[in-house]
């Protein structure tokens, strides 16, 4: 793993500040239409897969753009990631599968730094984990 890899797993370990800086950093939408700070209790489970990678002295990330479909997230730039399926045996294995479904990458060559703060997304009633790997080479697009 490169340098900053280790690094980051070091600070993630350290504990991570949690719900109060992701609404203090939350978009005022999220205000003006007052969405609920606790997600329902039939909220969907998901994860995303934040895929870092060396490339020309400097740190990268994988970002998808969403097929267009009618839908609140149809069309939509964002982290290779989807809906928790029973055969998963956790949110990293959900991350690395949708990754690999919409990347290509290989799950044997992610290696897993950490996890973030658990995200709820009103709109579309999902709690969404975020999962930081790093893999040594850039994705290729699809």
């Amino acid at each position: 793993m490169n340098d900053f890899a280790i690094l980051l797993k070091a600070e993630i370990l350290k504990g991570l500040p949690g719900t109060e800086v992701q609404w203090q950093m939350a978009s005022s939408d999220r205000m003006l239409r007052n969405f609920p700070r606790v997600p329902g209790k039939n909220a969907r489970i998901a994860a995303v897969l934040i895929l870092l990678y060396p490339y020309k002295e400097s740190v990268y990330t994988v970002l998808i753009q969403r097929h267009d479909y009618i839908g609140v997230h149809g069309g939509q730039i964002s982290l290779p990631g989807g809906k928790k399926e029973p055969s998963d045996e956790n949110i990293i294995m959900t991350a690395v599968r949708e990754a690999n479904e919409e990347t290509g990458v290989d799950p044997e060559q992610i290696e897993i730094i950490g996890t973030l703060t658990p995200l709820s997304i009103p709109v579309s009633n999902m709690i969404v984990y975020p999962v930081v790997g790093w893999i040594k080479y850039g994705v290729q697009p699809q």
